[in-house]
Formats: structure tokens, sequence, C-alpha cells
């Protein structure tokens, strides 16, 4: 995160919720304003105080957010504070925060840990966000996928492969046992593989060995790609006897194609 519309200094505030470093109020009222899932009672403390007094050089302000959390006052409230004196939001944009931040403390518990977990990932704090999806995923199936996702994302491809088949038996949709498949082959499951050819149509596993080949050109834009359709127009024999040498090739370089 880099905003620099005021002042800003070298010395960087952890956000801990969020793994995330700031430099300028700025950058506090940006992530206050658009994950406002993820703050917490806990995330005003002294210490933010402190950073704000004495590293961004917002007396007034850190003496106005002291006060308040001395006198326990609400979080919405200081959080709202924070943002008037930004010089980032305005007074609509303000209110519409206000508005926003109630409605996620009026959401269920299930749907604020998936959400809080969204948020993570869209950071692309994936191990931060697998703690959210794993508190719900046995029973919601959303945050089950997410939670393949996130650990596909972080290449530990073999919990991937479980989570997406256990995500399959409980919704037998062809597209998880797809996503399943292919980080199998991402980690070299040889093993695990053969099952699931072995339960797979030939023509459906044939497409599924193209789409990962063809990702994985695509990415690397080479001029070689005839090379390699000429590899599947031969049919699905050909293909399985190449595609180990083709995924073993390019997965070190291209290790998530999803």
């Amino acid at each position: 995160m880099v905003i620099f519309c005021g002042k800003s200094n070298n010395n960087p505030y952890y956000i801990k919720e969020a793994d995330l470093n700031i430099k300028s109020i700025q950058e506090l009222a940006y992530f206050i304003y658009n994950y406002a899932i993820l703050i917490s009672n806990s995330f005003i403390t002294k210490n933010l105080i402190l950073y704000i007094d004495n590293s961004l050089k917002l007396p007034r302000l850190a003496s106005d957010i002291n006060e308040m959390f001395n006198k326990r006052a609400n979080l919405s409230d200081i959080l709202t504070h924070i943002l008037a004196n930004s010089n980032y939001y305005n007074d609509e944009e303000i209110i519409l925060f206000r508005k926003k931040l109630l409605k996620l403390l009026s959401l269920p518990e299930e749907d604020y840990i998936l959400n809080a977990g969204d948020k993570l990932f869209h950071l692309k704090k994936y191990e931060k966000a697998i703690l959210q999806y794993s508190k719900i995923s046995k029973n919601n199936n959303n945050a089950l996928l997410k939670l393949a996702l996130s650990y596909a994302k972080l290449q530990f491809y073999e919990l991937a492969a479980n989570y997406f088949g256990e995500l399959y038996k409980k919704t037998k949709s062809i597209n998880v046992l797809r996503e399943a498949y292919f980080c199998l082959k991402l980690n070299g499951s040889t093993e695990r593989i053969r099952e699931f050819e072995s339960r797979i149509d030939e023509n459906l596993l044939a497409d599924w060995e193209f789409e990962i080949v063809s990702k994985i050109l695509k990415v690397r834009k080479d001029e070689t790609m005839k090379e390699y359709e000429d590899i599947f127009l031969m049919g699905s024999s050909h293909i399985k006897d190449n595609i180990e040498n083709l995924i073993k090739k390019w997965k070190e370089k291209y290790r998530y194609i999803g």
C-alpha cells in the first residue's frame, strides 16, 4: 500500500490484522475505509496513538484519539474521527463509511468471517485468509473453495487438492474436480493422478491436459505453441506419453496457473 497525499515518513506502522505497513495518515485512512471488516476492538492501541503523534506529526489527532480511547468511546466513532482528519475522504464518503460499518456489524458471524477472509485474499495475505476460512469451512462450501484456492496460491498443491476433493464430494462439480486434478498435476502426485484418470472420461481428461499446457504457454508466450498443439492432435494416448515432461519442464517457473 503506497498512498502519499500528505505527510509520510520512513518509519512504518505495522497493521497486524492485514500484515501491512503504513507510512501516512492517508494510508491509515484508506485501510480503515476499505478493510473495516478486519478491524477489531484491539486495533486502537497506545502504540498507534504514539505513531500518529510522533511519526505522522499529528499531535492534535493523537490527543483526540487518546481521549476517546481512555473514555472507551465506540470504535466506529474513533475510526470515523480518523477518517475526518485524514484529508482523504469527504463528508459524504464518511457518512457512507458509517453506514457500511453498521451493516458489517449486523452480519451473521459466518458471513462476517467469510467477508474477512475474502478481504485478506484480495490483499494476497493467504495465510491470514486461511485462518478465517478454516473457522467455517466445515459447513460453508464457499469458504471451503476459498480455502483450497488459498493453499493453491501458496503453492501447497497437495493440501489444495485435498480441499478441492472434499468440496467435490459435497457438490459433485466437474469444475472443482478439475481444479483438484490441476493441483495434483502441478504437485507431481503420480499415484493420485492415476486414481483420477481411472474415474474421468478420457475425452474430458484430454481437454484438461490441453488446458494445463495451454495456460502455461499463454503465460510464457512461447512461439513453440504449435509444437505442443501437435501433440494433442495425435490423440489422448500420445498426450499421456508427453504431458508429464511438459508439466515438469514448466511448472517450476509458473507455479500456479489458475
